[in-house]
């Protein structure tokens, strides 16, 4: 099938003709690292489908140069909704027609909360993932908003390798962008396994904004763009043509009543009204004003929305307007991404690339052009100096005064005219991502005190950093249950995106006590303290101290009780629990199920092409054995054998059991793994495939440690002691299966001590940042990755006619 053919399938339009900058994408090669096109004329659908043809159609060559993830990352939640729908459609339509062949490509959303594994466990497999550049960023910084830190490195060693990034609406990331373009420039320090690529596009977009330190904006090479043959159809002259008539509105910014009047004197009845500002709070008492007083329907959008309600308010702002008209007020939320076109825009000041987007919601393409009545009101700055220094945020003030500059006098807001304006501002990020930054970044660890590396500042800058609320019902003066519905782990339909420093001013009034933060080594929630607030957790609050309503959003001003989404089913992650993958609900030995991982692990080697004996021997190995530690007692001992089947009651080597046949393990943060690893130390076995098994949980990577509150060996205290293992403890031998036999041992655990040992061989430590540095963080991660996933696929076997059971790994 041709990429025409491809295209019209994609859209169920036979008639349908993708555009030559579409066209052309597909075949080009190497694929361009920038697009500069236009609004509204289908940058995502070039490159989701492009993606898709030379995946799935294109020949061997060109199919093997293509990254088989494509991973979507968007400024904004409300843009991964409706992108993530229109990517949906494409999909199921190319799969309903047979388009795509036998293959079948799932399409992952990242919102936060709950998330399911599955889009982890398919290394091998085409997949498509979209999300917001807070939770993409986040993970490829090796420090996953919104997920288990035992999640980080397997995420981000398959965000490394073998993926195409795709930057949709640059001119919106902030710092983000910097970041973006920074993990582009140290991926190519190394040899790659598989190739990585990065994209960014934009209707406003400038090379040099993508310009760092390690990487020169000669090296991305020229934007693609329209050619002549797109801007001589009737469909693109019309789009660029919109007309759009600029005018400046008397009310000024922050002026909440004159803007809520403007807003009410401009609408017109039976079509649409779009007014945006720059923050919730105007937007919110905007919206207050004009619901009160406009018989038009009234819809609200920003991102302080827990996503259920965001969705409803996004379809009412998408319906036809009824005879009264429709006026939505909104965030910069739609400046991008919706599929919105209204007949009357109204929008406070904004950067210049912004400003340029918003107009690109006004007469998208061209609908109203024979009318000629299409208007873009815009609201100036206030006369006062320190009044325009106030209202600034969340943009710069020299960015405003560019854009003030060039709106003076302008009165053609048309794609065509503007685009001959040209794009002005530079781009300085106050931070920018090192090298150094991501080595430090590679080791998951807490420091001494618990902390981790703050990565928010390499994601967005300013005041406009998150964190994830979401309400429960909580008994007063009580503590939230992990093991009933008030403290179960959130879903994603119950998260709200909050400012980091609304939820600390909200927790140093009323909210003292009554706003929890989960403590995996406990494993309880704890009353968080302002100052324990930081950008990209989750904190559970108690849904009679209010803070949100579902028509306002994050609020606040309102006291009612906060209803619950979704009913909870799992408790929050543990630091000894094995979460990660979906267990088996089977009975399983060691060996039966080491079978199975390396089974697993070699139809993924053979998929993904890796076929270096080295690294092959050294992965199969640490399959092989990432489960040795499981004959140790303490793990053992944790299965309660009296309900077991008789043939499984008395066995000492058991890896897999259903939930039910478990009790907490004997020793505090006891973990299995590193009695593998340790095993594989003394048995000589490659340092790679000794850490891959070590890693195999996400726990235990570049050091080893023991936890606070972790108690010596009551025999004697002056042994070493880590994660549950004391120093002379016995791991029986077991059957590994594939005709291999660990044998007995006593554990040392002497290469968790800094230095040499006495008998000159190197520390923990020590092998493994030689390690690190000999194949670079982006592919020591994906071993990992590798493992964990067949580790996951050959757990989720179910008993028959049942459902899976989470039992320990």
């Amino acid at each position: 099938m041709q990429f025409r053919e491809f295209f019209q399938s994609a859209f169920a339009q036979t008639e349908l003709e993708p555009f030559a900058y579409q066209e052309a994408l597909a075949a080009v090669d190497p694929f361009p690292n920038l697009i500069r096109v236009p609004t509204g004329l289908g940058k995502t659908a070039a490159v989701v489908l492009a993606w898709l043809w030379r995946r799935t159609l294109a020949g061997p060559q060109v199919r093997d140069r293509t990254p088989r993830r494509l991973i979507y990352c968007l400024p904004m939640r409300v843009l991964v909704e409706q992108t993530a729908h229109s990517i949906l459609g494409w999909v199921q339509n190319l799969e309903r027609c047979g388009a795509l062949g036998s293959s079948s490509i799932p399409v992952f959303v990242l919102m936060g909360g709950e998330e399911p594994a599955d889009w982890a466990i398919w290394p091998d497999r085409e997949l498509i993932l979209i999300g917001t550049q807070d939770m993409l960023l986040s993970r490829a910084l090796n420090r996953g908003y919104a997920a288990s830190r035992y999640r980080w490195p397997w995420e981000f060693g398959l965000l490394h390798q073998d993926t195409l990034w795709v930057f949709d609406e640059v001119q919106l990331m902030d710092t983000g962008m910097a970041t973006s373009a920074q993990l582009e420039a140290v991926r190519r320090l190394w040899p790659q396994l598989r190739p990585s690529l990065s994209l960014w596009m934009s209707a406003t977009l400038r090379p040099d904004w993508l310009q760092t330190v390690d990487l020169p904006k000669e090296r991305l090479g020229r934007p693609l763009t329209l050619d002549d043959e797109d801007r001589k159809l009737p469909a693109v002259r019309e789009r660029l043509a919109a007309y759009k008539r600029l005018l400046r509105s008397r009310a000024r910014i922050g002026d909440i009543e004159a803007c809520a009047k403007a807003v009410l004197e401009a609408h017109r009845p039976g079509s649409l009204t779009l007014a945006i500002f720059n923050t919730v709070d105007r937007a919110i008492e905007v919206y207050r004003r004009v619901s009160r007083s406009s018989g038009a329907k009234s819809v609200l959008l920003h991102s302080r929305f827990r996503p259920p309600d965001r969705a409803a308010r996004l379809t009412e702002a998408l319906k036809p307007p009824p005879r009264e008209g429709t006026i939505v007020i909104a965030t910069q939320v739609v400046e991008a991404g919706v599929d919105i076109s209204a007949k009357t825009l109204l929008t406070e000041l904004a950067p210049w690339p912004s400003f340029v987007q918003r107009l690109g919601r006004l007469n998208r393409y061209g609908e109203h052009n024979r009318s000629r009545d299409c208007l873009a009101i815009w609201f100036d700055w206030p006369d006062g100096e320190e009044e325009r220094e106030k209202l600034a945020a969340p943009y710069s003030r020299s960015d405003l005064d560019q854009s003030q500059k060039r709106l003076e006098g302008l009165i053609d807001g048309s794609p065509a005219h503007v685009e001959g304006i040209g794009i002005a501002g530079d781009f300085r990020p106050e931070f920018v991502l090192r090298y150094r930054d991501l080595i430090e970044l590679f080791d998951t660890s807490p420091d001494l005190g618990g902390a981790d590396i703050d990565v928010s500042r390499f994601i967005r800058s300013g005041d406009e950093l998150d964190v994830q609320v979401f309400w429960r019902a909580v008994p007063d003066g009580g503590t939230p249950d992990p093991d009933s519905d008030s403290g179960a782990a959130p879903r994603s339909e119950e998260l709200c995106p909050v400012p980091y420093y609304q939820l600390r001013a909200f927790l140093g009034s009323k909210a003292q006590g009554r706003v929890w933060r989960w403590d995996p080594l406990e494993r309880i929630w704890t009353a968080a303290r302002a100052e324990q607030v930081f950008p990209g957790q989750t904190f559970l609050v108690d849904a009679g101290l209010g803070g949100y309503s579902a028509e306002l959003g994050w609020n606040l001003r309102n006291d009612s009780q906060v209803p619950p989404v979704a009913r909870p089913t799992l408790a929050p992650p543990a630091i000894d629990s094995d979460d990660g993958v979906t267990a088996s609900g089977l009975w399983e030995s060691v060996a039966e199920h080491t079978d199975r991982v390396v089974a697993e692990l070699e139809a993924i080697l053979l998929a993904i092409g890796l076929v270096d004996p080295e690294l092959v021997e050294a992965l199969k190995l640490a399959a092989r054995w990432h489960d040795r530690g499981k004959a140790h007692l303490v793990f053992q001992t944790a299965i309660i054998r009296q309900a077991a089947p008789a043939e499984w009651a008395d066995r000492l080597d058991i890896a897999k059991a259903p939930d039910g046949f478990w009790r907490p393990y004997s020793r505090r943060g006891f973990r299995h793994e590193l009695a593998s690893a340790l095993h594989m130390l003394e048995a000589g076995l490659p340092d790679l495939a000794t850490y891959v098994a070590a890693a195999h949980h996400g726990k235990v990577r570049l050091s080893i440690r023991s936890l606070p509150g972790e108690r010596p060996p009551e025999t004697d205290s002056s042994l070493l002691y880590a994660r549950g293992l004391w120093e002379g403890d016995e791991l029986p031998a077991v059957d590994l299966g594939g005709g291999v036999r660990a044998a007995a041992v006593r554990l040392r655990l002497d290469p968790m001590l800094l230095g040499r040992s006495a008998q000159g061989e190197p520390s923990w430590t020590e092998r493994m940042v030689r390690l690190r540095d000999r194949w670079g963080p982006f592919q020591l991660a994906f071993f990992e990755a590798l493992l964990r996933a067949a580790d996951a696929r050959a757990s989720r076997r179910t008993q028959k006619g049942g459902a899976s059971d989470a039992t320990r790994d």
